[in-house]
């Protein structure tokens, strides 16, 4: 692949200096640039879309922390541990959960109001997977939205910290080595800033299939970038599908927490069946993974688009009170939940692959931090626990930023960088088109179950694709973020044929049982 996505002379363009730059502003970026301020450097933080616009405002989870009497780090760990099938990193595990407790304060400190008992304790949750009642949340199921607010809030009260939003960043800038910044486009010109420390928290890939819960600029463009600056990405074959996305035509496909199933709604067929009592003993409790391929072979053998989750049979009153935001979508739907079932189907949620890096964002290259979903800490394994991905993002974007201050400013005239990108074809594209067909061939090939011959087959169409665009100029972000899609699109395609398993979230029909040789091994692109 070529170095940039495009051509440049950093000494023809507008440019600043800072001491530190965060490229994403969910919840690990805001975190990362918040203590980053507070260190007394000057950071300035990005976004493509709004400030507001992220994973992180879009969850209905909460943040996995240890603070009941009850529980133990230990009892947190072995959760995790069970869940990464094989995977995790232990010591990763382990500092992280350690810092539950400090996150929840951190976050309290900013501002963020958690739900509480009548008592004014905080009111712990328990979600699949986890041993004990140990998940924060707000708002019945708008954690996320509340821990975006009161961050956003936070960081624009530092005097130190600014923010661009509507801004794409095509590329990190490295020098001898070194990341040096990043080329990003402003107010539709290139713009370039260099920076001592450069912290990517760009977020996950969720964009990349035809259902997602992701928001519409998760796009995976943060793992294209490492991958174009000669960095390894790991694992990724691993993205996590959530069973239970609102599938009406024409309206966004808005995630429904599990959180209700624990509530006691039930997943039925169109026939009104209760399918998963014969599929799992924990019926509608089961782990995501087993429920999203459930849902898959039922929609296969009903030839139905969508099962249902059945909820008429609860208190109204109490799921308006305890899920808001779900009664919302439904009532946005033209859903009468007291007589109606809900229809719903699998989608990618969460991306557990990426760029390899430590609980404190340190990456192989120098000048440059990572964290949250973009990385591969070894925190999720094969498998992310419920509520553990804010928790990751707290903690790791807290100790980078702290990191990043450290480090100080830039030191010298920054360089000069030139890069040529050879124009080879001028014929048009139609990007829409394209850009649906990679997330169709996601869905199909690379969704929730697996198998050789459709993806050596998506694998040869990807390649094509890839030839194709290559050879166009393009002058626009969705060019851009489609040549980012068909990058990570063939690194994922390639580690699932890879690994010749099936391992937690990755599910081949054609190797359905974990195997010996595989135990413990991570997958890495480029290859060797």
């Amino acid at each position: 692949m070529d170095r940039y996505l495009t051509s440049f002379d950093t000494a023809h363009m507008a440019h600043e200096t800072v001491d530190v730059l965060v490229i994403g502003t969910g919840v690990a970026g805001l975190s990362a640039a918040i203590m980053a301020a507070r260190g007394g450097a000057e950071t300035l933080m990005v976004n493509k879309s709004a400030l507001e616009e992220s994973n992180t405002a879009y969850a209905k989870g909460g943040v996995a922390a240890v603070i009941a009497s009850g529980d133990s780090i230990e009892a947190h760990v072995r959760d995790t541990l069970i869940a990464g099938d094989g995977l995790c990193d232990e010591k990763a595990v382990r500092d992280i959960v350690s810092g539950g407790r400090d996150s929840i304060d951190f976050l309290k400190s900013c501002g963020a109001r958690f739900d509480l008992t009548p008592e004014g304790e905080l009111d712990l949750g328990r979600e699949g997977g986890h041993s004990g009642h140990r998940i924060v949340h707000a708002g019945g199921d708008a954690t996320g939205a509340e821990i975006a607010r009161a961050l956003i809030a936070a960081a624009r009260s530092e005097a130190s910290l600014r923010a661009y939003k509507n801004t794409f960043v095509l590329d990190l800038l490295t020098h001898e080595g070194r990341c040096v910044g990043a080329i990003m486009m402003r107010h539709n010109e290139p713009h370039v800033v260099y920076a001592r420390t450069t912290i990517l928290a760009s977020g996950g890939a969720g964009q990349l299939f035809r259902e997602s819960t992701n928001p519409q600029v998760a796009t995976a463009d943060g793992h294209a970038m490492v991958m174009r600056a000669g960095l390894t990405v790991y694992d990724m074959e691993m993205v996590q599908f959530h069973p239970t996305l609102l599938y009406v035509a024409g309206l966004e496909r808005r995630l429904i927490t599990e959180a209700l199933r624990g509530h006691g709604a039930y997943l039925r067929n169109t026939a009104g069946e209760r399918f998963m009592v014969s599929q799992h003993e924990l019926a509608e409790l089961a782990p995501r993974d087993v429920v999203s391929r459930a849902i898959n072979r039922e929609l296969r053998r009903t030839g139905d688009s969508a099962v249902f989750l059945d909820v008429t049979h609860l208190d109204q009153a109490d799921l308006r009170l305890k899920f808001p935001t779900f009664m919302q979508c439904c009532d946005d739907a033209g859903i009468d939940t007291s007589r109606q079932w809900v229809p719903i189907r699998p989608g990618p949620h969460y991306m557990i692959g990426g760029i390899r890096a430590d609980t404190s964002g340190r990456t192989d290259m120098p000048g440059l931090l990572a964290v949250g979903e973009v990385t591969s800490t070894g925190l999720h394994g094969a498998n992310r626990l419920a509520s553990n991905s804010l928790l990751e993002g707290l903690v790791c974007g807290r100790a980078a930023g702290r990191l990043a201050a450290e480090a100080g400013s830039l030191q010298g005239k920054p360089p000069r960088i030139l890069f040529e990108r050879p124009i080879r074809n001028t014929r048009r594209i139609d990007i829409p088109d394209l850009t649906n067909a990679v997330k169709g061939g996601m869905w199909r090939y690379l969704g929730v179950e697996r198998e050789e011959r459709g993806m050596r087959e998506f694998l040869r169409q990807l390649q094509g694709w890839s030839r194709m665009l290559g050879e166009n100029e393009r002058r626009f972000p969705s060019e851009w973020q489609l040549e980012n899609m068909l990058t990570v699109a063939l690194a994922m395609c390639e580690s699932a044929l890879a690994r010749q398993e099936s391992r937690g979230v990755h599910f081949r029909t054609d190797f359905p049982h974990h195997s010996a040789p595989w135990q413990g091994r991570h997958t890495a692109w480029p290859a060797g």
